[in-house]
């Protein structure tokens, strides 16, 4: 990590992968707009460094209309700081895969999961994840295919699609970064270390 800039703990939760990919393109796109990161799997022990860190972005998957357990644990065991720090919560989930549900107003995982915690990140983003059912072990298999009749999704299980919008992903870490650059206190912190 370079003192002169800022650094952001990217925190993912990823049941498939897709969630990780999604964390590792945003740390990428921050490097290039000048700001470091920590990539970590969120676990029971997960934890910003007051000293390290300047921010905090969550990426974490949805499964079968629930965060990972952890998610607020992190959240409830870290909430001071994280309050006092520019914030991203990014939901991946396959009920993103329309327009109309990638609205984190309207998208009733991201909607129940913060009001929930009460967190409210600086910046919130529901992407989609991908959907490869021959990866899956029969019992995600079957309960996949059931939510993706239920939704009028694909349910053939040779499917395999990959419906997250890089672009987008990039654009939330382009606005992501830039936040944080210009965030109150950013300076003062790269000052004191």
């Amino acid at each position: 990590m370079s003192k002169d800039k800022p650094c952001v703990l990217v925190i993912h939760s990823s049941r498939f992968g897709q969630s990780t990919k999604i964390a590792q393109a945003i740390v990428d796109e921050m490097a290039a707009c000048g700001v470091d990161s920590d990539l970590q799997a969120l676990s029971a022990t997960t934890a910003p460094d007051p000293d390290r860190h300047d921010a905090v972005a969550l990426v974490a998957s949805v499964r079968y209309g629930h965060f990972d357990a952890n998610a607020p644990k992190f959240l409830a065991a870290h909430r001071a700081w994280i309050d006092a720090h520019p914030s991203l919560l990014v939901t991946v989930s396959l009920t993103a895969r329309t327009e109309a549900k990638r609205d984190p107003a309207v998208h009733t995982y991201t909607k129940k999961f913060l009001e929930e915690t009460t967190w409210v990140p600086t910046r919130t983003e529901v992407v989609a994840g991908m959907l490869d059912y021959p990866s899956y072990k029969i019992w995600d298999r079957l309960a996949i295919q059931l939510i993706m009749t239920m939704t009028k999704g694909p349910t053939d299980p040779k499917t395999v699609i990959e419906y997250t919008d890089w672009d987008r992903v990039k654009e939330v870490a382009d606005e992501f970064a830039k936040l944080v650059t210009d965030a109150p206190g950013v300076s003062e912190n790269l000052n004191r270390r």
